[in-house]
């Protein structure tokens, strides 16, 4: 009974064996175009927490503390910050300040050495902090004493922000409507496989056979495009995929904190095309399973 129910299943491929093949390819496209959506949404997603935690924060030191009082102050902000992720602290007095813009502007040094005793009052110092802060960060920075005012490059990625988030939905869209076709067309291939099922399932439903022996054939046809068409799309992204991501990397600074493609997700797609396949043989097997056993076998 297995042997025939084997042979029964494989009906389809003897009969219409470029339909299966041109179906398993079309599966194997749109997981190679499901897998790449994936890894595009995940890895826009890394990209925004870079975008939203890291920033720049400038702490103005007030007037009132003594050039000999800086380098206490410096500590007293990184001490405030230990439980950051990762941050470059520096302090940035009228010396530095004047030494980082002299090869840019030389006459606007030599004016402000020429002040003097005034120079202090002129050029400010402050402390420069950068890397992942969050919001308690800054407000910690700014009730420290000897701290006048405090600025943050927070928002300076807004716009920048939102279209990425933007993006990833459409991506997530995508993925879903892409979900939707490969199960519909599979559907649809196998209640079209189960019309050359049709003659031998009624027999089977006169000789007594139940519901899972009935639905065997169908599902396992199905079963197999699944799983050829997930490892069309296994193969395509290991060899396409690859250079498809370093390109998508390339053509941007933000987009390089993407992750590199992983072999992990070939396997996935694998496993996603045979279970699509096995869940949309299902699906289109029952329909004629009951058309099988209300029409007898004189069909």
């Amino acid at each position: 009974v297995v042997v025939y129910l084997l042979k029964l299943a494989l009906r389809p491929w003897r009969l219409a064996l470029l339909s299966q093949i041109f179906s398993a390819i079309a599966v194997g496209f749109l997981l190679l175009l499901l897998g790449f959506l994936f890894w595009m949404q995940q890895g826009l997603k890394s990209v925004l927490v870079r975008l939203q935690g890291e920033q720049v924060v400038i702490a103005y030191i007030d007037r009132s503390v003594g050039t000999q009082e800086e380098a206490k102050l410096l500590e007293s902000v990184r001490s405030t910050l230990e439980s950051a992720n990762s941050f470059e602290i520096k302090l940035v007095n009228a010396k530095l300040f004047m030494e980082s813009v002299k090869g840019l502007y030389p006459d606007l040094v030599r004016e402000l050495e020429d002040l003097g005793k005034d120079l202090h009052q002129v050029v400010p110092r402050y402390i420069s902090v950068s890397g992942m802060l969050t919001g308690s960060d800054l407000e910690r920075i700014r009730a420290l004493p000897g701290i006048d005012s405090t600025e943050s490059s927070k928002d300076r990625y807004h716009h920048i922000v939102g279209a990425f988030l933007t993006l990833r939905w459409v991506v997530r869209i995508l993925m879903g409507g892409v979900c939707f076709a490969l199960l519909t067309g599979l559907i649809h291939l196998s209640r079209m496989n189960a019309y050359l099922h049709y003659d031998a399932l009624a027999l089977l439903r006169f000789w007594g056979a139940g519901t899972g022996t009935l639905v065997g054939p169908g599902t396992f046809s199905c079963l197999l495009v699944g799983v050829l068409g997930g490892g069309i799309a296994s193969g395509g992204w290991m060899t396409l995929g690859v250079g498809l991501a370093r390109h998508i990397r390339s053509l941007s600074t933000l987009l390089k904190g993407m992750p590199s493609l992983h072999s992990d997700l070939a396997l996935s797609l694998l496993l996603i095309g045979a279970m699509i396949g096995l869940l949309a043989g299902l699906l289109g097997s029952f329909p004629s399973q009951s058309r099988s056993s209300q029409g007898g076998v004189g069909v």
